[in-house]
């Protein structure tokens, strides 16, 4: 079941980038009250996949300022661990989900935030999970 459209959440690199396309100005609306609201949380992960993206040296600076600026969501040695299991567990099921959404579900499920997102690859971690999806309808992969 979606989570509800106010309260935090830590938002997914899929949201923020598809925030950036044409046609997705419902999306925009949101995230932009998120996040003058507060309520828009990241993680380093989410960040960092920002960051590399980036075009010019400029616009780097400018959106590392920008996300340093929201709630973080902290990914400790007990997030990979955690991570890691869930990886095993869920390769042990012939289900390989990529290390940086294992360690973002984890920070997501660790600090009780609903993850917004439009990644599939989550779909399969909530299966298997205690990971509270804000679904977007627009696939990523």
């Amino acid at each position: 079941m979606p989570a509800a459209n106010t309260g935090p959440r830590l938002v997914d690199t899929s949201i923020w980038i598809s925030a950036d396309r044409k046609g997705h100005g419902t999306l925009k609306s949101r995230l932009a009250e998120l996040t003058v609201s507060g309520a828009a949380w990241i993680c380093w992960l989410i960040r960092a996949e920002l960051l590399i993206g980036v075009k010019t040296p400029e616009r780097w600076t400018t959106l590392d300022e920008q996300l340093a600026s929201l709630h973080h969501a902290p990914v400790t040695d007990d997030t990979w661990h955690r991570a890691a299991r869930l990886g095993h567990d869920l390769a042990r099921r012939g289900q390989t989900v990529p290390l940086p959404d294992l360690l973002i579900a984890v920070a997501a499920m660790d600090h009780d935030l609903p993850l917004w997102t439009a990644d599939s690859d989550f779909k399969r971690i909530a299966s298997v999970a205690p990971l509270e999806l804000d679904w977007f309808g627009v696939e990523s992969h």
